[in-house]
């Protein structure tokens, strides 16, 4: 359970093709962050302007979001390209207005209309609003916290193949929250999806290597994960990389390199 399965890929491509927007959604966000592809934002940026000239409200909302193409980057007009699609039942408009609202984008923080939002979406069995939907159980936030419906949630996106669940679903192992504390466990998932590519989970591995959690105690094999993090753009892996450099950790000591990661991470 929770292999994160090559036939998700093709399977995605071969919808997108016979005109899946979900599927050709998911194909952009692999593309945008690097998961289960090599990183390609130009390919990511085609890709949702394609759906968004379409018709498809979220990849329009997702456009106006990042200024893709030739849409103007606009947190508002990305806003109402996701209201426009709730009211069709698009899950991807759900999900996102749901993160929109969750952060505070465009107005003020509700995290009650987000975790609404986020269960419709849910509900039709999108992955990433499972993971959200998991994540506010997990912390409490606009429902009373339930750290074993969190897992559920993280494994039913885990099922799908959805990467950032796998993730949370190792850190609950690797912690102990809703279920049985489980290093080795969790250090197997994060490695599974650091290898298609996840950022956070190839910095928590990292962690695991530097402190030996799950795993043989590896400081060089920590510094070579945080790095990989780092140039995915991820800000913990680029303060753990200095955090290396300043002590000397698996690296010579470079005090200057360090305050040059410290001040890279704080921007990101």
């Amino acid at each position: 359970m929770y292999d994160c399965k090559p036939v998700d890929l093709r399977s995605v491509k071969g919808r997108y093709k016979r005109g899946d927007r979900v599927a050709g959604h998911i194909l952009g966000r692999y593309f945008q962050f690097g998961e289960y592809v090599k990183k390609d934002e130009e390919k990511a940026a085609s890709i949702f302007v394609d759906l968004a000239t379409q018709g498809h409200w979220g990849s329009k909302g997702r456009c106006h979001e990042y200024g893709f193409g030739p849409f103007l980057k606009n947190t508002e007009k990305s806003i109402e390209c996701y209201a426009q699609g709730v009211k069709e039942g698009d899950e991807i408009s759900l999900s996102s207005l749901g993160l929109s609202v969750q952060h505070g984008k465009g107005g003020e923080t509700d995290v009650k209309i987000a975790v609404d939002l986020f269960s419709q979406a849910a509900e039709k069995g999108h992955a990433d609003a499972l993971c959200n939907l998991g994540v506010c159980f997990r912390d409490g936030e606009g429902v009373d916290e339930d750290e074993k419906k969190a897992v559920v949630l993280f494994s039913q996106a885990a099922d799908k193949g959805h990467l950032g669940a796998i993730c949370n679903l190792a850190a609950c192992y690797q912690h102990g929250l809703g279920v049985d504390q489980d290093e080795k466990k969790a250090a197997a998932l994060f490695c599974k999806v650091a290898d298609k590519g996840h950022a956070e989970a190839t910095c928590n591995l990292g962690v695991c290597y530097g402190t030996g959690s799950g795993v043989k105690k590896d400081i060089k094999k920590a510094v070579a994960l945080f790095s990989q993090a780092a140039e995915k753009g991820y800000a913990e892996a680029v303060c753990n990389l200095g955090v290396c450099y300043d002590t000397g950790s698996g690296v010579d000591k470079d005090e200057e390199k360090a305050a040059a990661l410290f001040s890279q991470a704080a921007d990101e």
